[in-house]
């Protein structure tokens, strides 16, 4: 039952079995359910610390194995023991690998966690798909008045969809950025279709054509989003595999 289907393009592999090529996009779909103390050694204090925060026994496995996957996928890039990584934080709190180091991102919702890992500033958004009764009210308000009217053109499950689409692809543009919360999610514009596109920043510090944005999403469950400013972006997708 804590099994997350996924996609037939999501593959097992192990950390470190596929090397990192320029412009390319690397996705590993990690389930966020098992042992999580085979991860345990690798944290640092700081991740330790943050783990003792958590109330709830599943919100510590989440954590624990979500960043203990990190550590050993980005080490298997590196060549080295993922106990060694250090992290470094930039202006806003987003993480980076401390001296040389591809970027990454971590997004998890649910029973899953989703790892970017590129040579291109990257930033990726996982969401499970649940039914929303705020739906148009959280649109509303975050999303620019053409998304949102594109939005109210849509009924039923493709309603649904596209606001999941939409969320993502706009998170996952300002995670790449590395602006946070700082940045107003209706300053620019998504596609909601089928095809990711960034179609407009309005403010002048960015332009669209630029910018890759792809759909990523794990499995049937999930919508998720990677976005890298690159003109061209070639994706591979994995399931992590714990070796060891």
């Amino acid at each position: 039952m804590d099994e997350v289907a996924l996609h037939a393009a999501f593959h097992l592999e192990p950390p470190g079995a596929v090397p990192l090529a320029d412009h390319e996009l690397h996705v590993w779909a990690v389930p966020l359910h098992g042992d999580a103390e085979t991860f345990a050694a690798s944290l640092s204090p700081g991740e330790l610390q943050r783990l003792e925060r958590f109330r709830f026994a599943d919100h510590r496995r989440r954590f624990q194995i979500g960043h203990g996957a990190l550590r050993a996928i980005l080490g298997g890039y590196l060549g080295v023991d993922p106990a060694d990584l250090e992290f470094v934080q930039g202006p806003r709190g987003k993480p980076y690998l401390a001296g040389a180091g591809p970027y990454f991102n971590l997004s998890h919702s649910g029973k899953l966690a989703l790892i970017g890992v590129s040579r291109i500033e990257v930033g990726l958004d996982c969401e499970k798909v649940r039914h929303l009764e705020s739906l148009a009210e959280i649109a509303r308000k975050h999303f620019s008045p053409a998304e949102f009217a594109a939005l109210e053109r849509l009924d039923g499950e493709a309603r649904q969809l596209a606001f999941y689409r939409c969320w993502t692809r706009k998170e996952a543009y300002i995670k790449a950025l590395g602006e946070g919360l700082s940045m107003p999610l209706d300053t620019f514009e998504v596609s909601l279709g089928e095809t990711p596109a960034v179609l407009q920043c309005h403010d002048g510090r960015e332009f669209p054509q630029h910018w890759s944005l792809l759909d990523v999403s794990p499995g049937p469950e999930y919508v998720a989003a990677a976005a890298l400013r690159a003109a061209a972006v070639a994706v591979r997708c994995f399931r992590f595999l714990m070796t060891g």
